[in-house]
């Protein structure tokens, strides 16, 4: 339960300083910063639980009403993408900075894949040929980059809200 807590106080705010304050700084057009999908995957490397697909979910969400694009586009995209994460991810090798790099990199490309699929199907004008270099190259170094940055504090929150068995 103190997951989605998390996720209903720390999602909102990310979506809407993504959607709404980021653009309006010179440095977005060159540096896209995917914050919400950069802490929905960091969240499921390091609570590999079902609740965790949660936060992919609710990052969707808010990132589908903050955007002009139809309903349910960021939300398959993000659910696309963190069962990636989920099922990629254990206990052990979550800390391996190896898996968190392919994590990042896959997540990322399996989201804009995914994304603009759908705008594509949809109706949506969507440009193909910018797709590699408007999104992918500009967003895959800083998610991965974010991804390192996140996923210590992550592990620590995740750490501290998980319940301890012990088995006898």
């Amino acid at each position: 339960m103190r997951n989605i807590i998390i996720a209903l106080l720390l999602l909102p705010l990310l979506a809407i300083l993504q959607s709404t304050l980021l653009p309006y700084f010179s440095w977005h057009s060159k540096i896209k910063l995917d914050l919400v999908l950069v802490i929905v995957l960091s969240w499921n490397l390091v609570y590999p639980n079902r609740e965790s697909i949660l936060w992919a979910l609710i990052g969707g969400l808010m990132m589908d009403s903050l955007s002009g694009s139809h309903m349910g586009t960021s939300v398959t995209a993000l659910v696309t993408a963190s069962l990636i994460a989920n099922l990629g991810s254990s206990r052990v090798w979550s800390s391996h900075i190896i898996l968190r790099i392919s994590v990042a990199i896959a997540g990322s490309i399996i989201y804009y894949l995914v994304y603009f699929l759908l705008l594509a199907t949809t109706g949506w004008r969507t440009d193909w040929t910018n797709l590699p270099i408007d999104n992918l190259l500009r967003s895959i170094p800083i998610n991965v980059l974010l991804m390192m940055l996140i996923l210590p504090p992550a592990r620590w929150l995740a750490l501290r809200i998980t319940r301890q068995d012990v088995d006898i």
